[in-house]
């Protein structure tokens, strides 16, 4: 099969070994061509018998730009070959987390990443509920990473205590090959218009019809899924979610201005892993409004409100040193930096 763009002819030529000259132009990445092509001409050439051949494409591969890089990959047409070579060596962040995000990646090369993801991509892995579901493996492979965070480890806790005993006993005893996606669309339709027959509780969602309460009434699995692109509305009600893997799911599914997420750390309502995970995010705690707004909610946890109150205005490290909902210890650290910076 040709690549997408590139004449059959020219594709023989290269990986039939007829033309060295060829091989090697486009293993050094001097031949013109689109990058998806490039790199996956490249990469069927890293396997090639001839080693000069092999190591000019598996040089050139490692040069590529991440930004070019994540581009190919997330794409849909780009071949599992190319995502399995990329996934399997060290890797820029950046093209790692294409990685995780794409949608159709094979389950076995999430498995395969997930030994060797940082922390932060840990989380990301970790919300692909629905590989994890089809490939529960991947929690088996992550637990061998030597950088597993403690946040990592709860969550795959809470994967097997909850999520995958529920799928098991949910699951068909016929095992037809089913659309997966369809399955799930058809689980969410049914379980809306079964939680319709429910009494309304407080806000309404437009989007689906229903009230706070018939919301958190919907399986785990539903929530999740309805956590992706949801409504301004639908990401309020979510975001307060008791499971943490649900409201977690809110933040990475969705795009939010900083004051949504400014709003969402004033909420005495949200769990302590949202905050914590907000907290973490360089993007966020840039803007002195969303740090000052974690270092006041009492549920943030203290180490991470801690790390957090240096870099506060000497005015609000006065009002902090005397507000009794957050931790003492975050209180104590306030008042010794107003005594500093006071002078």
């Amino acid at each position: 099969m040709s690549e997408p763009g590139v004449p059959d002819s020219l594709v023989e030529e290269v990986l039939s070994g007829e033309n060295r000259e060829l091989q090697l132009l486009v293993a050094q990445g001097l031949f013109p061509l689109p990058p998806e092509e490039l790199l996956s001409l490249q990469v069927a050439l890293a396997g090639n018998p001839e080693e000069e051949i092999a190591e000019a494409a598996r040089r050139s591969l490692v040069e590529v730009g991440p930004k070019i890089a994540a581009t190919v990959l997330a794409a849909a047409e780009t071949p599992t070959e190319v995502v399995s070579y990329f996934a399997s060596r060290p890797s820029h962040p950046v093209i790692l987390e294409t990685i995780l995000r794409k949608r159709n990646v094979a389950t076995e090369i999430l498995e395969e990443v997930s030994e060797n993801l940082p922390a932060d991509l840990q989380e990301i892995l970790l919300l692909r509920q629905d590989a994890i579901l089809q490939h529960p493996e991947i929690l088996d492979r992550l637990e061998k990473n030597p950088e597993l965070s403690p946040f990592a480890s709860r969550r795959i806790q809470e994967y097997r205590e909850h999520l995958l005993p529920r799928m098991a006993e949910e699951a068909p005893v016929e095992t037809a090959p089913i659309d997966e996606e369809e399955a799930s669309d058809d689980e969410v339709v049914e379980a809306v218009l079964e939680a319709r027959s429910t009494p309304a509780e407080g806000q309404e969602d437009e989007s689906t019809g229903l009230s706070d309460a018939q919301i958190r009434s919907l399986p785990i699995p539903v929530r999740l899924k309805l956590t992706r692109g949801a409504s301004r509305t639908l990401r309020n009600i979510l975001i307060k979610d008791n499971n943490p893997m649900v409201a977690r799911a809110v933040i990475y599914g969705n795009a939010m201005a900083d004051s949504e997420v400014e709003q969402i750390i004033n909420s005495r309502a949200v769990v302590e892993e949202v905050l914590e995970m907000i907290g973490r995010g360089r993007q966020w705690t840039r803007k002195y409004k969303i740090v000052h707004a974690l270092v006041r909610n009492p549920r943030t946890p203290a180490g991470m409100a801690i790390r957090f109150v240096p870099r506060l205005a000497v005015r609000d490290l006065g009002m902090l040193q005397r507000d009794h909902n957050v931790p003492d210890a975050v209180r104590s650290t306030a008042a010794r930096l107003y005594r500093i910076k006071q002078g």
